[in-house]
């Protein structure tokens, strides 16, 4: 069974090491080596995300949770206030995703210690989760057998399933105009802040529908108020969970683009939209849904089945034929100086994570 004090302690450990997107040496070598006294086979592919396995009876199964934090996430001090964990204030906890991590190890040190049956176990916590999925998306998918998973990172309590989360398409936009003085001779210039305006004011952007959004989150330009500004960035994004919605709202964004362009000849737009990953969407009976189901009520939760706006590795794992499903990991407040873990809820998780290996 899952001990609560040695989770305790182990979360707060982690929480102490720095690891922002990009520099996850430090929580690298830390499970590494946990999972390494466990028995775990330990590989590295090229973009270092940690790969580890051990044999088991029945059909295999992947845990996953990723090692990076955001920002500001350095020298983080977890304050522990009855079953409440917390920062300083002054960063991030980094519960997100420094629990999941935590609900994992504590999870098969617990089921390793007891020499209790369990299935075949792969284990891949991924790097760089935080900067676009770019660890799950680099990761050898070949040394994953498992084509079914749970993914512990989402908010909130370990009994909410996740079986249904978007696509996204990242919009970068660099707009070229042509610089001028403002006050002396403002005919010959072209400003790349007004057609960026014109651009923004007829893009889709909100909550379209209820299962689409759109958002310019950076809009960057001009050096001084005196010059016709000659250059602006455009950053933004488009999700759906709606596969025919989000190409018809992806190529809607085109043709705005293309159509200012076109409406002014002093401009020139160069756009680039990347699709950062794909959607899923499973019912409440699939298999790999009901097998967290199962683990979640015997852990004496009820299990809530439902959609999210965000993304996560799980999206990755899908796309590579791998039905891996997010649950949350016991923490509110992701991103923000607010982050808290309720440290029954992260044991709870836990306890899920064990009956998932033990094949309950």
């Amino acid at each position: 069974m899952a001990n609560r004090d040695r989770l305790i302690r182990t979360l707060m450990d982690l929480i102490r090491i720095d690891s922002p997107t990009g520099e996850e040496d430090a929580m690298d070598e830390e499970v590494t080596g946990r999972l390494s006294e466990l028995g775990f086979s330990v590989y590295h592919d090229s973009f270092k995300n940690v790969i580890a396995t051990l044999p088991g009876e029945g059909e295999p199964v992947l845990l996953s949770a990723h090692l990076d934090t955001v920002e500001p996430g350095r020298g983080i001090t977890p304050i522990l206030d009855g079953a409440i964990l917390r920062s300083d204030g002054t960063t991030i906890l980094g519960g997100d995703c420094k629990s999941g991590v935590s609900i994992i190890l504590e999870a098969l040190t617990s089921v390793v210690e007891s020499s209790v049956s369990h299935l075949p176990i792969e284990v891949a916590f991924s790097r760089a989760e935080e900067g676009g999925l770019t660890g799950a998306r680099n990761m050898d998918m070949q040394r994953l057998v498992a084509k079914r998973g749970i993914v512990f990172d989402a908010e909130g309590d370990v009994n909410r399933i996740t079986v249904s989360a978007p696509s996204q398409n990242t919009i970068k936009a660099n707009i070229h105009g042509k610089a001028s003085h403002s006050g002396i001779e403002p005919e010959k210039g072209t400003s790349a802040i007004l057609i960026a305006a014109t651009i923004v004011t007829q893009l889709p952007l909100g909550r379209i529908d209820d299962e689409t959004t759109a958002n310019i989150g950076v809009f960057q330009g001009g050096l001084k108020r005196n010059i016709i500004p000659d250059n602006v960035f455009l950053d933004g994004e488009i999700r759906s969970l709606d596969q025919s919605k989000f190409e018809l709202y992806t190529q809607k964004f085109r043709d705005v683009f293309d159509a200012v362009e076109k409406d002014n000849p002093g401009c020139r737009i160069d756009l680039d939209i990347e699709n950062t990953y794909t959607c899923y969407d499973v019912s409440s009976t699939h298999g790999t849904a009901q097998m967290i189901a199962r683990a979640v009520s015997a852990a004496g939760l009820t299990p809530k089945f439902e959609k999210t706006g965000g993304g996560s590795d799980a999206n990755v794992f899908f796309k590579n034929g791998i039905a891996a499903l997010p649950v949350g990991i016991g923490v509110t407040g992701f991103h923000t100086k607010e982050e808290s873990a309720n440290i029954d809820d992260v044991l709870s998780g836990a306890r899920v994570c064990e009956f998932i290996v033990t094949g309950i």
